[in-house]
């Protein structure tokens, strides 16, 4: 029996040195120095705007006496980056761009200052901020367009024109058939993945300063940007294919990837929540879907079930584009743009 206790240890003491030397030899082969941006907490050089009490990292184009542009982001977690196509439009509009609430080169903040409702008042807040005088156009992508179509659903007085460019869901039924889509984010186990994940966490161990989420935030881009086989997300580009997307990013926030999906269960599982209402369609105005023709998961044919939803919607498709559109084929999805922002929805809306 203790001859059998022994070689046990032994063999356990083997395979935890194997491991040891594993990790030490992964950790020098990935050694270097990986950066993540600062917020517009530690860079005052940002270009920033305080709302609130909290510090965005906001930008401006466009004349100030000209109609205002709200642009939002995707994610959640994500930044305007990729959607700087759309300060085209300033010449015709004050084109504004925000990174949410412990997003992008915005603050970190607590799990608890996270989530649809928060998302939801910032939205307010940051439309209150620029435009206090009247009505803005809001344009919103994926998750962005989520929250541009609840947010219409509660204060639809606010807005005059809204563009909803992909929107991943708005209704629990379709909630649940998205992460279903999606596989519920998980890719299949292969030997990409497996070492992929495995080189971003022992390079994260080399990320140090800017705040505290910097090392969290750069694991969770870097498992973002994984492309592996099987990609649960794969079918929302071109021949299903990542490297079609445009997707720069300065940083992901990955606390508020996870705080905000984790809070948008309902009573039917994950993602079973309501973003809209019967009242949504007290928006007396146009609003304008948009989808990537490419786009397998979310395109056209369930954009174009959204259009019921509300009471005056169209839909626009770009030909030859995927999920990131604007990025992808900038001058037709600004056409699309051009026209609908500058369409006199009053004038609509009598008519009818």
């Amino acid at each position: 029996m203790n001859a059998v206790v022994k070689g046990i240890c032994i063999a356990g003491a083997a395979i935890i040195g194997v491991c040891a030397l594993g990790f030490v030899g992964s950790y020098l082969a990935y050694s270097g120095q990986y950066a993540v941006a600062a917020t517009t907490a530690d860079d005052p050089a940002l270009p920033s705007r305080s709302i609130g009490g909290y510090r965005y990292h906001l930008e401006v184009f466009g004349l100030p006496t000209l109609p205002v542009v709200v642009v939002v982001h995707g994610g959640p977690g994500g930044d305007y980056r990729y959607l700087l196509p759309l300060q085209a439009l300033s010449d015709e509009y004050q084109v504004v761009f925000y990174d949410q609430r412990g997003s992008g080169l915005s603050p970190r903040v607590p799990d608890e200052q996270l989530g649809l409702e928060q998302s939801l008042e910032d939205l307010g807040a940051v439309v209150s901020s620029v435009s206090p005088h009247a009505p803005v156009r809001l344009v919103g992508h994926s998750w962005g367009a989520m929250l541009v179509a609840a947010y219409l659903d509660r204060h639809p007085e606010h807005v005059s024109h809204a563009v909803l460019a992909e929107p991943g869901f708005l209704t629990a039924e379709r909630g649940k058939q998205w992460f279903a889509a999606i596989h519920e984010g998980r890719p299949p186990l292969s030997p990409s993945l497996l070492g992929g994940a495995w080189r971003a966490f022992v390079q994260s161990l080399y990320v140090y300063g800017t705040d505290a989420d910097a090392r969290r935030d750069f694991l969770g881009q870097s498992l973002m940007e994984l492309d592996v086989p099987g990609h649960p997300l794969a079918g929302y580009f071109c021949d299903a294919d990542l490297k079609n997307a445009s997707l720069p990013a300065w940083r992901v926030g990955a606390r508020a990837f996870d705080a905000i999906s984790a809070g948008a269960g309902g009573a039917d599982g994950p993602f079973g929540v309501d973003l809209v209402s019967p009242n949504v369609k007290r928006f007396p105005h146009k609003v304008l879907l948009v989808a990537g023709s490419c786009n397998t998961i979310m395109g056209p044919p369930v954009q174009k079930e959204n259009l019921a939803l509300f009471a005056n919607a169209e839909l626009s498709v770009i030909s030859g584009a995927g999920h990131t559109m604007f990025g992808e084929r900038p001058e037709p999805s600004l056409a699309v743009l051009r026209r609908y922002l500058g369409e006199d929805h009053s004038a609509i809306v009598a008519s009818e």
